[in-house]
């Protein structure tokens, strides 16, 4: 080659690429005069590098290694067309009407509060620092003495076993729940009289009650009472009242040593049908029926040791019988057999196991009359000795109550009078079959007095079961039955009383019941002209708060 065309190789040469970077620029400026690119703005653009060559795409590079496109190169240098265009790279297309992901605004680090167990902590604590993040005055500790505050959790209303229980009010430092009840009814034998002697009649009954609960972290207080009238329209010597009420409180001298107080209260009536009335064998219809009142109460001291529990009880009762006056005038002279009765128990526990408590307990007591002597001659003046042992339980809450067996006699002043003695079994148990359906057994016995010539008492035994099932959150289906049999000792008189009965209660609100009920009883018994049936029908309203 020539020494001419060396110098025009080597200047065409330099002269293209000293054109090239002006030629990219003002590519570069005419893209952005005409808008931006259907290139996506994420693709990053090819650095200018110091290099000439690594701009040249592959076009200006065919022609620098001499291939002749068009005959104006020569042999073994090519000179370029014109500069070439900066590679901004594969554009990205997008579909029409696609948005693209929004990002997730994550939510801020809560601020630092520092360890409570810290030294900085009782620090800031003794100088009377602002301990809350949120307070303007805070200071945030050493990342060192610091952690990440809790979030607060998310609290879900607690479920109510019973919705439609009423709620109470407050009386001092006690929770009261009153109510009032008034019902309409019909009584096919509201005298519970044998044969012809019964008489139908409707009915109006009136109950007032209120129970009353402690919420204190220590002693404790309970009770219950209740009072009820009976109207009867047709056979006002039917009319009767009857209640009951009870009350414990305790009191916690120590961890270990507990004194409790009790009371309770009894209203009932007698009817023509009982043993107890005698009108020299005339007719016992009765004019109005005779009350009998208990009223009682006892002292009683538990110590704990470990689990042992030993107590100790006092307590008295007073017995009232009032006099029976018959249709035909006559009066019976119940009065003088009502009596005092004090008595002593002694009871032992243990634990066995949270739910298991087995248990021994002693009873002496005395009765002493108001009269020496009752309308037969005979000296009732007593004293009894009962003995029983048993056990509490609550197995995994489906099963609690107690059972208890044991044995009881009471010898009277009157040797004329033989011993009333027997066998006790008293138990009460609750048995949650689904949390719909509950299933209540009870039993007791009982040593009771009578006023009959030459008998000392009777054996009173009862058992009763009820089952409850809610067929909605405020509606109660109950089904009863129970059983009672008496036997006088020393004569021939046994009485056997037979009761069934179905219960419906609707709530329509906490405080609005609407109740409805049937009730049949059957008494049947060794002496001629005292059996009964009596079917009752009731429906009412009940007013709770």
């Amino acid at each position: 080659m020539s020494g001419f065309s060396r110098r025009f190789h080597c200047s065409a040469v330099a002269a293209w690429l000293a054109a090239a970077p002006v030629g990219m620029a003002s590519a570069a400026l005419a893209q952005d005069a005409r808008g931006p690119s259907r290139a996506s703005s994420s693709q990053p653009v090819a650095p200018v590098s110091g290099d000439p060559g690594d701009q040249l795409d592959g076009s200006a590079r065919q022609g620098l290694a001499g291939e002749a496109s068009d005959g104006r190169f020569t042999a073994d240098v090519g000179e370029p067309r014109g500069p070439a265009a900066a590679n901004y790279g594969k554009p990205v297309l997008r579909k029409p009407g696609k948005k693209p992901p929004k990002k997730v605004a994550y939510p801020a680090l809560r601020p630092l509060a520092p360890y409570p167990t810290s030294a900085e902590a009782r620090l800031g604590l003794r100088r009377g620092q602002a301990s809350d993040p949120s307070d303007p005055d805070y200071v945030a500790p050493s990342p060192t003495t610091a952690i990440v505050t809790p979030p607060q959790k998310k609290t879900h209303p607690k479920l109510e076993d019973n919705p439609f229980a009423p709620v109470g009010v407050d009386v001092g430092l006690l929770r009261v729940t009153p109510y009032a009840e008034s019902d309409l009814g019909f009584s096919d034998n509201p005298n519970l009289a044998s044969g012809r002697a019964n008489r139908s009649s409707a009915f109006a009954r009136e109950e007032l009650g209120l129970s009353a609960q402690s919420d204190w972290s220590n002693h404790a207080f309970t009770g219950d009472l209740r009072l009820g009238y009976n109207d009867y329209f047709r056979a006002h010597e039917a009319d009767a009242p009857d209640g009951d009420g009870k009350f414990l409180a305790r009191i916690d001298v120590a961890r270990d040593l507990k004194v409790n107080v009790d009371g309770k209260f009894v209203l009932t009536t007698q009817n023509s049908s009982s043993p107890n009335l005698n009108n020299g064998g005339q007719s016992t219809a009765l004019s109005t029926r005779p009350i009998i009142a208990v009223f009682g109460g006892g002292l009683g001291v538990a110590k704990t040791f470990n689990r042992l529990e030993l107590s100790l009880r006092g307590s008295a009762e007073r017995d009232y019988w009032q006099d029976a006056h018959f249709a035909d005038g006559s009066i019976q002279q119940l009065s003088r057999d009502s009596y005092n009765a004090y008595g002593l128990t002694g009871r032992a526990s243990y634990e066995l196991t949270p739910g298991v408590k087995p248990f021994v307990e002693t009873t002496f007591d005395t009765r002493d009359r108001d009269s020496a002597v009752d309308g037969s001659g005979y000296r009732r003046d007593s004293d009894g000795v009962l003995a029983r042992a048993g056990s509490t339980f609550e197995l995994s809450r489906l099963l609690t109550g107690d059972v208890a067996a044991g044995y009881g006699e009471r010898t009277y002043r009157d040797a004329r009078l033989s011993q009333l003695r027997g066998a006790l079994v008293d138990s009460s148990l609750v048995w949650t079959v689904t949390p719909l359906t509950k299933v209540t057994l009870r039993t007791a016995t009982s040593l009771d007095e009578t006023t009959i010539a030459g008998s000392p008492g009777s054996v009173s035994r009862v058992a009763g079961v009820e089952v409850a099932h809610a067929l909605l959150r405020n509606l109660t289906l109950t089904a009863t039955g129970s059983v009672q049999d008496s036997r006088y000792q020393a004569v021939n008189l046994n009485q056997t009383l037979y009761q069934t009965g179905l219960r419906v209660e609707y709530n329509l609100t906490r405080s609005i019941v609407l109740k409805g009920s049937f009730t049949h009883q059957r008494m049947l018994s060794n002496q001629a002209g005292t059996d009964y049936t009596a079917n009752i029908v009731m429906v009412g309203l009940r007013l709770q708060r």
